[in-house]
């Protein structure tokens, strides 16, 4: 072999050795099949296992008065969930979930009615009985003619007891007074007002030597089955000191409020309305929700007036005033389908058979009824990544 060829074949076997990777340089070690069962032991014990959890440590995490109150809406029968509600309370009167608790009695009652009038009718004396006491102890009397005012809602809503519906809500209307209502918000809005004035003089506490604990006491609520799960919500973080102070509550002018009692009043209205017109007494019920749809109330109640009045005007082949009802619809964004295609058909036949001018008067519309407000800029100085931009994301969307 020449010298040339000796060098060629040097360099092959050098550049082969210099592709190995390092591991292969250790040795190779032959290792012997296992058994087949050695082999199952051997991938089981290097899967990875998913910690064994006993249903009695998962219960123990959920407090006490939650996994009590879960436990009853477990339970199918009607008659025995209420009675398991019921025990719920007894045995934890301070839980954060009695409220919730007393809804879903009255709801199952409501179910079952016909076995569980007399235990329900008992729920309601027992409500209006604590409204009571409760309006006679503070000399407020909101929360009694919102008492009855919600237990006729609810009559309404499940199509039952309508004569006792027509009393309460006559009632709740009967026990709203405007002056008093403005009297009571008013003092209510001082105390607020002389609360945190105290707060603003008293002297800065100092921080304290740790960080405060994440804060606790909130709760979900989902449906399970139809029954109500409760669940407590994860603590949340502590929050910082915020760098501005709060502005002082602003003390609402009398004309604000009398429109607000106005807006309360036209809701009670809405539902004794709704009630005569299913007992029958279509004039006064008409009646009822045509006042209340002039003191033009919130939008939520509003709709549903507005709903109501325009099947009333189409039954009664009022097109203007089926109109007029079906534009409110529409403005509020809440119109159907059907409703939709009723309100362009009333349309065409009060346009001479046309849909021209359509938009341009839903826009004079809008702009007529919509609350005008004066945007006045933040007397707080923040910092630019501090503040926020509020858009309105279709038109009257507010």
């Amino acid at each position: 072999m020449t010298a040339n060829a000796r060098v060629a074949l040097l360099a092959v076997v050098l550049l082969a050795l210099s592709t190995v990777p390092l591991g292969a340089q250790n040795p190779v070690i032959i290792q012997k099949p296992t058994e087949p069962q050695a082999a199952q032991a051997t991938a089981k014990d290097t899967q990875a296992k998913p910690a064994d959890v006993k249903p009695e440590a998962a219960q123990a995490e959920v407090p006490a008065d939650f996994k009590a109150f879960n436990d009853a809406g477990k339970e199918k029968d009607l008659l025995k969930r209420i009675e398991a509600y019921e025990k719920f309370i007894a045995d934890h009167p301070t839980s954060r979930l009695v409220a919730t608790a007393r809804n879903q009695i009255q709801s199952s009652l409501l179910s079952t009615l016909k076995t569980a009038q007399a235990k329900y009718l008992d729920v309601i004396k027992t409500q209006i009985e604590n409204a009571k006491t409760s309006a006679s102890g503070s000399g407020t009397t909101g929360m009694l003619y919102s008492t009855y005012s919600r237990v006729a809602s609810e009559l309404l809503s499940a199509g039952v007891l309508l004569d006792r519906a027509e009393e309460h809500a006559r009632t709740a209307l009967s026990s709203m007074d405007e002056q008093k209502y403005v009297q009571d918000r008013k003092q209510a809005a001082e105390r607020t007002a002389e609360a945190f004035a105290k707060r603003a003089a008293a002297p800065p506490a100092a921080a304290p030597a740790t960080p405060p604990p994440p804060s606790s006491g909130g709760y979900t609520i989902s449906m399970v089955d139809g029954a109500p799960f409760a669940k407590p919500a994860p603590p949340r973080p502590a929050t910082a000191t915020p760098s501005t102070p709060p502005l002082p509550p602003r003390m609402p002018s009398d004309e604000e409020l009398r429109t607000a009692f106005r807006s309360e009043r036209a809701s009670v209205q809405a539902t004794l309305g709704q009630i005569l017109l299913k007992r029958g007494k279509t004039a006064e019920g008409e009646m009822v929700l045509k006042e209340a749809y002039a003191a033009k109330p919130a939008s939520y109640t509003l709709v549903t007036i507005a709903r109501v009045l325009a099947g009333s005007a189409k039954t009664a082949g009022d097109d203007r005033g089926q109109l007029e009802y079906l534009t409110t619809l529409a403005l509020s964004g809440r119109i159907t389908k059907d409703e939709q295609k009723d309100f362009e058909a009333v349309y065409r036949k009060t346009n001479s058979g046309s849909l021209d001018g359509l938009e341009e008067m839903l826009d004079a519309r809008y702009l007529r009824n919509v609350t005008k407000f004066e945007v006045k800029p933040s007397p707080r100085k923040v910092k630019p990544a501090d503040r926020a931009v509020l858009a309105e994301m279709f038109t009257g969307a507010g």
